[in-house]
C-alpha cells in the first residue's frame, strides 16, 4: 500500500511539473505593420519572451487557433480579403502554409466547438461566412454558407453545446439567433430570429462571451458588450436556443464614465478614430472571462481602461471591481488557461502589457510591457 501511494504521489508530482513546464505562446496581430508578433509566456519568471515577428499582411486583425493548437488563423482585412493559415511549431515559431479567400473583410473569426468550421463575420460587408477546415488545417475556399445579416455584423460564436450560433449587429442593435448543424456547418434562423438590444437608441452590441459553466440557478449566461452605450448586457440561453436579456451593467468605473458621452458607430473608412465631440465618447472594444468563471474583464478605447468585474456564482450578475489604465486605445486581450495572467494590446501603443490577476480580488497588477508591432489589436494564447 505504501509503495502504491508513493508511486501515485510521484505520478501526481510529475504531472504537475509537466503542466508547469508546458510552454504557453502568445500571438499579437498588428494591423498597421501587417505582422503577427510571437512570444513565450514564461510563467515561472512572469515574463513575455519575444520569439519573432511574421509578415501576415496589412490589416491583419482577428485571429483564432485550431483545437489541436497546431494552426493559427489570421484574418487579413486588406484586399484581397483572406484568412492566412500558419503552422505553430513546438517552439512557438510560425510558418505560413495557406491563404484562403473570404467574401469580405472579416472583423471577427472563431471556430465551432468541433473545430471543423471557421466562422467569420464582416462589419463592412454586413454578412458572415462559414468555411469548412480540411484535415490538413487549410480552410476550404468554397464557403459552406454565406448569410447576409443587416447592419454591421461584429462577432460570431456558437454556444457551449454547439447547437446554436449568435451574431450581434452593431448597426441594428440586435443579436441574431440561429440553429447550427455541426454536421454540415449550416445555420437556419431561430424563432424569433433576433433579440433587440435596445434599452436606449444606438447601443451597438459588439463582442460577447459565454460563462464557462452554468450558475447555481442553472442558467447559461452570455455577456454582451455594447460599444456605444458603455454597458454589458447579461442574457441567458433558453432550451430552444433563444436568448433572454436581463440587466445591463455599466462597463466602466462611474467616476471615469461621468466625464464621457455616449459613443457612435465609427465610419466604415475609419477603424481607429471617432468624430470629434464636446466630451470624449464611450468606445467599448473587447470582453473575456476567466476559465473558472469568477472574473470578467472589458476594455474601453477612448479612456484606455480595462475594467474588472466579479461574477456572481448564484445568478451570473456582475459586480464592479475597478478600472485600470492600460495601453493606449486597448482593442483586444486574452486570459491564459490558469486564469492568472491577462495580456492586453493597444492600437496606439507600441507595447503589449502583461498583467497578473489576483485570485482573491480579481484586480490586475502590471508585470511588464514589451514591444510589439504597429496597430496591435488582437491577442491569442496557445497552451
Amino acid at each position: 500500500m505504501k509503495k502504491t501511494l508513493m508511486a501515485a504521489g510521484m505520478m501526481l508530482f510529475a504531472t504537475s511539473l509537466m503542466a508547469q513546464e508546458t510552454p504557453s505562446y502568445v500571438y499579437v496581430s498588428n494591423g498597421d505593420s501587417g505582422t503577427v508578433t510571437a512570444y513565450q509566456l514564461d510563467k515561472a519568471h512572469h515574463h513575455l519572451q519575444p520569439i519573432g515577428e511574421y509578415p501576415t499582411g496589412l490589416k491583419s486583425m482577428p485571429m483564432v487557433v485550431s483545437h489541436d493548437k497546431k494552426t493559427l488563423y489570421v484574418s487579413v482585412r486588406s484586399k484581397p480579403y483572406h484568412v492566412s493559415a500558419w503552422h505553430i511549431a513546438a517552439d512557438g515559431k510560425l510558418s505560413h502554409f495557406a491563404d484562403t479567400p473570404l467574401p469580405e473583410a472579416m472583423a471577427y473569426v472563431a471556430l465551432d466547438k468541433t473545430g471543423r468550421f471557421l466562422l467569420s463575420s464582416s462589419y463592412g460587408g454586413d454578412l458572415f461566412s462559414i468555411n469548412r477546415i480540411a484535415a490538413d488545417g487549410k480552410v476550404e475556399s468554397a464557403p459552406v454558407q454565406v448569410v447576409h445579416t443587416g447592419k454591421r455584423a461584429h462577432a460570431i460564436q456558437t454556444d457551449p453545446s454547439n447547437h446554436f450560433l449568435f451574431v450581434p449587429l452593431l448597426g441594428a442593435d440586435q443579436l441574431l439567433q440561429f440553429r447550427f448543424d455541426a454536421a454540415s456547418g449550416k445555420v437556419s434562423a431561430n424563432s424569433p430570429a433576433f433579440v433587440n438590444i435596445q434599452r436606449e437608441a444606438a447601443t451597438g452590441p459588439r463582442h460577447f462571451v459565454f460563462a464557462p459553466q452554468r450558475d447555481r440557478a442553472g442558467q447559461q449566461n452570455m455577456y454582451l458588450l455594447t460599444e456605444m452605450a458603455g454597458n454589458i448586457s447579461r442574457l441567458t440561453l433558453n432550451d430552444d436556443g433563444t436568448m433572454t436579456e436581463h440587466e445591463a451593467t455599466p462597463s466602466l468605473d462611474p467616476a471615469i464614465a461621468r466625464d464621457m458621452q455616449r459613443g457612435e458607430a465609427r465610419p466604415l473608412t475609419g477603424d481607429d478614430d471617432l468624430p470629434k465631440s464636446a466630451k470624449p465618447r464611450l468606445w467599448q472594444a473587447d470582453i473575456h472571462i476567466t476559465p473558472d468563471g469568477r472574473f470578467l474583464y472589458s476594455t474601453e478605447r477612448t479612456s484606455s481602461h480595462i475594467t474588472a468585474f466579479r461574477v456572481s456564482p448564484e445568478d451570473g450578475r456582475l459586480q464592479l471591481i475597478n478600472s485600470t489604465q492600460t495601453e493606449t486605445q486597448p482593442r483586444g486581450f486574452a486570459i491564459d488557461n490558469s486564469g492568472h495572467y491577462l495580456i492586453e494590446s493597444g492600437q496606439k501603443s507600441d507595447k503589449v502589457a502583461l498583467y497578473s490577476i489576483d485570485q482573491q480580488s480579481g484586480k490586475l497588477s502590471l508585470i511588464e510591457r514589451v514591444p510589439t508591432g504597429a496597430g496591435a489589436n488582437w491577442v491569442t494564447i496557445v497552451e
